[in-house]
C-alpha cells in the first residue's frame, strides 16, 4: 500500500481496530489508541529499522486499510483478540507469534 493512498483515507483520531487487507482477505489485525497515528506509523521511513522486514513486506503486500472505531482502548483490545481468534489464519499474524 502506498502512502498517497493512505492520505486519502480519513482515519479518525480515536481508539479502534485496523485491518491491512488484500483482495478481500485480512493480512493483519491490530489495535490502536489513535487509529490515525497507528496506521500512519507503518509508513514512516524508518519502518524497517523499527519493525523489521516482515512488517515492511506486509505493508507492501496490502492493498488497503479498513478499521472499526471503538468506544475505548479496552474495547479495542477485546475486539482485536476476538477477531484474531475468528481469523486465525492471518498471513502475517502467524509470523509474529
Amino acid at each position: 500500500m502506498e502512502y498517497a493512498k493512505l492520505k486519502k483515507l480519513n482515519l479518525p483520531d480515536k481508539p479502534g481496530v485496523y485491518f491491512f487487507v488484500k483482495g478481500g482477505k485480512i493480512l493483519y489485525i491490530g489495535k490502536a489508541t489513535s487509529l490515525r497515528a497507528r496506521v500512519r506509523s507503518y509508513f514512516n521511513p524508518d519502518l524497517y529499522l523499527k519493525r523489521g522486514p516482515i512488517t515492511v513486506e506486509m505493508v507492501a503486500e496490502a492493498r488497503g486499510v479498513k478499521w472499526e472505531v471503538t468506544g475505548s482502548v479496552l474495547e479495542a483490545l477485546i475486539l482485536e483478540a476476538n477477531l484474531i481468534k475468528k481469523y486465525q489464519r492471518l498471513r502475517f499474524w502467524a509470523i509474529y507469534q
